[in-house]
């Protein structure tokens, strides 16, 4: 998540993270080729080094890869050329360091009459965040994490946001939350049974009933709240976006620092940002 401050003659800004990596590619963490059983080992190897680039937003070096995943330079320099040639990567400047592009971000959203999700969302974010004054954002399920597709940022003096890209726990932030609160119970059931509920901060849930019970409480009011869970002093408000099949497949949120988002912030603001998705399961369906 980032904030910043707009002055008469500059732009300030600090960046903060209220989210993490996904469990393979967590940064400081090893991120090891996984079998998949299937004598697949160049697409193993291939993901590996996918991963291994997710986990460091900064970019990587060929030198960083071969180090970190144990692989030949040979091997290294095959398998980069071959993500860069299909667009999965790219070389950012100075330092020749590879990142991530986009493409992976618009293969992971839904899509409807060659329309995507973001394309589809981005109208009622505009609305979401003329209404409220914060940065409203969309993303989708990914495992047992949240991705965030994109996001408008907010019109206030001092703003909080989270990068597209973004991935983080679905337990900690509302987003996650209402993509929970509305699966049929024994899929709901199953996803929990294995679910790590890590501490993030003093507020994250981390008791698997706690978590239940609180979904119910989240399916009961439409719509859910980070309350410092993920990040101290930053909080989201989140609702719902469905399928044709009533699945929620998407969420669309705001963040806003704690003293303009408190519970009773939102549960005023909560229509709107229930509207606001709203509008986009009516142009799914």
């Amino acid at each position: 998540m980032k904030s910043s401050r707009r002055r008469s003659t500059s732009v300030a800004r600090s960046s903060v993270k209220p989210f993490v990596q996904p469990s393979t590619a967590l940064v400081g963490q090893p991120v090891v080729v996984r079998d998949s059983g299937h004598q697949t080992p160049a697409l193993d190897r291939a993901l590996a080094v996918l991963e291994f680039i997710s986990g460091h937003p900064e970019g990587v070096t060929r030198q960083e890869i071969k180090e970190g995943l144990g692989f030949t330079n040979n091997l290294v320099f095959r398998l980069t050329r071959a993500l860069l040639a299909h667009g999965y990567v790219e070389i950012q400047e100075p330092g020749r360091r590879l990142v991530l592009t986009r493409k992976m971000l618009a293969m992971s959203q839904p899509k409807r009459d060659e329309r995507s999700l973001v394309q589809m969302a981005h109208e009622p974010m505009r609305w979401l965040r003329d209404f409220t004054g914060e940065s409203a954002h969309v993303g989708v399920r990914v495992e047992q994490n949240c991705l965030v597709l994109d996001r408008v940022i907010g019109t206030q003096p001092y703003k909080c946001y989270v990068e597209a890209g973004t991935m983080g726990p679905l337990h900690a932030a509302a987003p996650g939350k209402v993509m929970l609160a509305w699966l049929p119970q024994k899929e709901l059931d199953e996803f929990l049974a294995d679910y790590p509920f890590r501490a993030l901060t003093a507020t994250t849930i981390t008791s698997r009933r706690g978590f239940a019970e609180h979904l119910r409480l989240v399916r009961q009011r439409g719509y859910a709240m980070d309350l410092g869970e993920t990040m101290e002093g930053h909080h989201c408000l989140g609702a719902p976006i469905f399928d044709a099949n009533e699945i929620p497949i998407a969420s669309l949120w705001i963040t806003a620092p704690a003293p303009r988002l408190s519970e009773a912030d939102g549960e005023r603001l909560a229509p709107a940002v229930i509207r606001a998705a709203h509008m986009v399961t009516e142009v799914l369906r």
